[in-house]
């Protein structure tokens, strides 16, 4: 696409105070219709890419084992059936799967033996009989066990946490201490062990990489925001900035998290009741599914918290000063021809390089066309 209407503004026309306000926006960078839609291409996007990756690196990881793969799978798949139909109704069944996919998380958040070897005999206790709750809430999946499990855990955290704040070895082990990071885990996991909705949102967020996702999340966060806003706008608002990063990552974090373990449960129920199910077929199946609706839950639950997030604490610092610049240039070109011409000049320039695939390109194409008419 060629934009080549190149208009000259002498002052003796009055075109509309809506449409020079979208040029002067357009042109400056600052978005027009602030819609970012959740659709069906927008969730599904990478749903395939993961199940591609996590497909390879299941051939790789049982590379002249896959005989043996698949009649675990299998085995896994007839737990999951059996415990479907042991809860004599849909809706019971469906939660004893849910609560059962659960064990293998837990089962991989436990320490392994060489870091349990430098604990305390105390807390190699708790850790094994957060294993047995664990192993027994796969065969299970009953809501006792699960509660049961997801709290055992909880307190091995804590004694383990208390156990590091008190003899930390390496640097790392010595800087979180610093940072009072082991004491903090402690008290948390101590907290969420009093509660079984609290142990196990905790555990199921350690599962799903929430605690990664929030120091990444919250390095982009800074380098893309926050730091910008302090270079800018000075320290009044970098400090209103970082009030807002702080929301918005955790609520993306939790939503993707809460997100992606409620597809993950979904896909476990699916692949119980699905033609086939007990047997590898049907096992993997049941996984693949699980995998995409992780996915596409994990994105759904993060772009509605972060939205949630947004309306609460308001937009980015940075964004609001770039509005303000935009609506000022919109005013001078209300009143000043040359002025107008420059910002549809860098209006054409801009739609000249990118095209019309975005919302507000098209928004800005209507009001150059509104203006030139």
């Amino acid at each position: 696409m060629t934009y080549n209407y190149n208009p000259s503004f002498t002052g003796t026309r009055y075109p509309s105070p809506y449409d020079i306000e979208n040029l002067a926006k357009y042109a400056t960078g600052v978005a027009i219709s602030n819609q970012d839609p959740i659709n069906a291409s927008s969730l599904a996007s990478g749903a395939v890419g993961n199940l591609t990756i996590e497909g390879l690196s299941w051939l790789k990881d049982n590379k002249g084992n896959y005989k043996s793969a698949l009649a675990a799978s299998a085995q896994n798949a007839r737990a999951m059936s059996g415990i479907y139909k042991s809860g004599g109704s849909f809706v019971r069944g469906a939660g004893m799967v849910a609560n059962a996919t659960s064990s293998s998380q837990l089962l991989g958040l436990i320490p392994d033996a060489e870091k349990l070897a430098g604990m305390s005999k105390h807390t190699q206790s708790l850790y094994s009989q957060a294993k047995i709750a664990a192993e027994t809430l796969g065969q299970t999946g009953t809501a006792h066990a699960a509660k049961t499990a997801n709290q055992l855990l909880c307190q091995a955290n804590a004694a383990a946490a208390r156990e590091a704040a008190t003899k930390a070895t390496g640097i790392w082990g010595k800087f979180k201490n610093f940072l009072g990071i082991n004491k903090a885990s402690a008290a948390i996991n101590t907290a969420a062990a009093k509660s079984s909705v609290g142990s196990a949102c905790l555990n199921q967020f350690k599962a799903h990489g929430g605690s990664v996702m929030l120091v990444l999340e919250g390095a982009t966060e800074a380098v893309t925001n926050v730091y910008p806003t302090f270079k800018q706008l000075g320290a009044k608002a970098g400090m209103k900035q970082l009030g807002k990063s702080t929301v918005k990552t955790a609520a993306s974090v939790g939503g993707w998290v809460a997100g992606a373990a409620l597809g993950t449960k979904l896909g476990a129920v699916i692949g119980s009741v699905i033609p086939g199910a007990g047997t590898a077929v049907g096992a993997v199946v049941g996984a693949a599914i699980g995998s995409i609706c992780s996915l596409i839950g994990g994105t759904l639950g993060s772009k509605l918290a972060k939205k949630g997030a947004e309306k609460v604490v308001g937009k980015d610092e940075l964004v609001l000063a770039q509005e303000r610049q935009a609506k000022e240039l919109a005013n001078q070109a209300k009143s000043n021809g040359a002025v107008l011409n420059q910002v549809t000049a860098a209006a054409v320039e801009r739609l000249n390089a990118e095209g019309l695939q975005s919302a507000d390109a098209r928004i800005a194409y209507n009001s150059l066309n509104a203006i030139a008419s």
